[in-house]
């Protein structure tokens, strides 16, 4: 079969013999459609994180059934379906993770397009158990990104962002219910509007109903771009320093601590009619330099939530301000299988603008180096989608 497979650092090869995969009675044979191209496959290629080569990459991943194991009731071939990045290895699911639910963090998590080869060829096999079917009237050049750049988000969003303390005076199905979630008519800052954060503020604004969305980027056209998205306001970073003339890059202790204190005033000034009130902050960013930023933006007894994956550790950690304010501090990986259900139907529903959130669409196999140049240019405004075939 035809796939992009990754021999060593920047060493990508369209292969069209590659040995085609192998079925278990439980799984289910999929032709890859289309994947969604993430910063995690720039990251591999450019030898940014280890892998075992060959590796076949892409694990945003929409296609059609094209055989079903001798024990799968659930699927037929010619169902259109979607594959989650991250899904139990112990398909019992009865490891200590999966007995707890986070079937996102199973002890022997199966990680497509890292751990194993993904979705950048003519065929996968995948479970049939963790395949989710998806309405054929959701394209596939769209449907790739929802098993990762739409479900993470939506994770973060839905079971991630509500304070600790808010347990031990509301119900669980009070607080996460869609029609009474505890977002619904709250106020959001998102860091960083790319793959991940433009979702984030889709969801935010169209699916938990949130109040206000802040976006803050430092490039204005991703601020627009995250208007169309849904964010009522919007926050270019980099120009608010030029503004003021603070060199924060230079800028170390006391000094640099006041310049993210003003730019964090700066951010929540915006929702003076709500007190100022920052309910979460999402940082989509993968910079390490907007934590501090998000912690002195978020007001008390709220939440952060760290989505992007930052390359370097955080400088200033900033202890005594998130006990001062009593933070809810979370990370978050992938999606829950309890969840992508919830997901795909958001998606079917119109709750999701695929449309907008996917901006490059023209990319084939074999311009998997070029798609992964053009996304390190700046290139790719939201998401891009490769067409296996």
């Amino acid at each position: 079969m035809k796939a992009a497979v990754l021999y060593g650092k920047e060493d990508l090869k369209i292969v069209n013999d590659f040995e085609e995969p192998t079925m278990r009675e439980s799984d289910v044979l999929i032709q890859s459609k289309f994947t969604g191209l993430c910063s995690t496959d720039r990251s591999l290629y450019r030898g940014f994180v280890p892998f075992r080569p060959p590796l076949i990459l892409g694990h945003e991943i929409a296609g059609v059934v094209k055989e079903v194991g001798s024990s799968v009731a659930e699927l037929d071939a010619g169902d259109h379906v979607i594959i989650p990045p991250v899904y139990p290895g112990c398909e019992d699911e009865t490891c200590p993770s999966c007995r707890e639910g986070l079937t996102n963090r199973c002890k022997r998590s199966v990680f497509i397009g890292h751990g194993v080869h993904g979705g950048n060829a003519e065929l996968i096999a995948a479970p049939a158990r963790y395949s989710f079917k998806i309405d054929k009237a959701v394209p596939l050049d769209e449907a790739c990104i929802v098993p990762d750049a739409v479900s993470t988000p939506f994770h973060a969003l839905k079971s991630r962002c509500v304070p600790a303390h808010m347990f031990q005076c509301t119900s669980p199905s009070e607080l996460f219910d869609k029609t009474s979630h505890w977002l619904k008519g709250k106020n959001v800052v998102v860091f960083g509007v790319g793959g991940v954060g433009g979702p984030a503020i889709n969801l935010a604004a169209r699916y938990f109903q949130v109040k206000n969305v802040i976006a803050v980027d430092i490039f204005d056209n991703k601020l627009d771009f995250a208007k169309k998205l849904g964010a009522t306001h919007t926050v270019n970073s980099r120009a608010y320093f030029e503004d003021n003339n603070i060199a924060i890059k230079e800028l170390t202790g006391r000094d640099k601590a006041k310049a993210i204190s003003g730019l964090a005033k700066h951010i929540s000034s915006l929702l003076a009619e709500d007190k100022f009130q920052v309910d979460l902050v999402v940082d989509c960013s993968g910079v390490p330099d907007t934590f501090p930023v998000g912690v002195e933006t978020v007001s008390k007894n709220r939440t952060i939530v760290q989505v992007g994956w930052p390359p370097k550790p955080v400088n200033a950690f900033l202890n005594q301000k998130i006990m001062d304010k009593y933070l809810t501090i979370n990370g978050t990986w992938a999606c829950p299988m309890n969840e992508m259900e919830e997901v795909v139907k958001a998606v079917e529903d119109g709750l999701v603008d695929l449309n907008l959130l996917v901006t490059n669409k023209g990319y084939s196999l074999d311009q998997m180096v070029q798609a992964i140049e053009d996304l390190e240019a700046g290139k790719i405004l939201g998401r891009a989608t490769i067409a296996i075939q």
